[in-house]
């Protein structure tokens, strides 16, 4: 089919406009790159910043922030076992909630979705929160990174509205077939809900791993090795290394005594690290974001 001029000329504008915003998205992303791969000299030679890649780049950035002495390779093993952990029960627990919600004969289904709505539009605060988990006993421990994150009534709706989106008849013929329920639903129901799995499942890989907060508020110095990486990485940033944990002045120092790297480039090197497991599972699940979160959103 020919285009006609109108039709060429508006699909030349679009393409200009995609690149234009793909670039602007994508370019602080290269930057990052670039510099942690860029020497001091080169930084200083090109006034404290680059737009391409390095002329003579280095590996020395990255060798210093991932040397068995360093907090690094700790941090991102914190960082993994806190976001595998509470991916799993956060999946587990927000599944079985929505299915039995999902099923009609549910007694109190009515009161336990008020009381789910309720915590979607009001939350307790920063202070109740905090005394609940100190209460508890999971200030400086390893638990306050996964429990306080395993339920999301947010979650659990759309779960709920996923599985009440599948045909009744399906699961009357698994009955009838003599399937019980908890054959029902981990042989029929789970298989069926992969897309909402994997968009819900990505979008708590992604919180979990980026959270930097709730380890500064409940985890203290003394205690620094449970915190993960997006922690330090928050305190170097934000220039409270030299206040909160001197090891981290330690490790920039060791970096800026030397005359190949800088701070700059050590700090980039840190970021993309922190960032390269995200940007490697992203294009696996990216498939599932629309058709998983549509689904369950839209259907019942």
């Amino acid at each position: 089919m020919k285009l006609s001029k109108g039709e060429k000329t508006y699909k030349i504008i679009c393409f200009v406009v995609t690149l234009i915003i793909t670039i602007s998205c994508l370019y602080p992303l290269l930057y990052c790159f670039f510099l942690s791969f860029a020497t001091a000299k080169e930084i200083a030679d090109n006034g404290g910043y680059l737009l391409w890649f390095p002329t003579k780049p280095t590996l020395l950035a990255y060798r210093k922030i991932l040397n068995s002495d360093t907090f690094v390779l700790g941090a991102i093993g914190v960082s993994i076992v806190r976001t595998l952990i509470s991916t799993e029960l956060h999946l587990t627990v927000c599944t079985l909630a929505g299915y039995a919600l999902s099923r009609r004969g549910l007694p109190g289904k009515a009161i336990y979705m008020r009381f789910m709505l309720v915590t979607i539009l009001f939350g307790g605060g920063l202070i109740p929160s905090y005394l609940v988990m100190t209460e508890l006993g999971f200030y400086n421990s390893f638990l306050v990174l996964i429990l306080p994150g395993i339920f999301s009534a947010y979650n659990v709706l759309i779960f709920k509205q996923f599985f009440e989106g599948i045909p009744l008849e399906m699961e009357e013929a698994a009955q009838v077939d003599g399937v019980n329920d908890i054959q029902l639903f981990s042989r029929i129901i789970l298989p069926m809900s992969k897309p909402v799995l994997a968009a819900i499942g990505l979008f708590t890989v992604v919180g979990n791993w980026n959270d930097w907060f709730t380890a500064f508020l409940y985890i203290d110095q003394e205690h620094s090795n449970l915190w993960p990486l997006q922690t330090y990485i928050m305190l170097i940033f934000n220039n409270l290394n030299m206040l909160i944990n001197p090891e981290l002045a330690a490790m920039l120092d060791s970096v800026t005594t030397t005359e190949s790297v800088n701070d700059l480039s050590t700090r980039m090197a840190l970021t993309f690290v922190a960032i390269l497991p995200m940007l490697i599972i992203y294009p696996f699940f990216q498939k599932y974001f629309t058709k998983g979160v549509y689904l369950g959103a839209v259907k019942g």
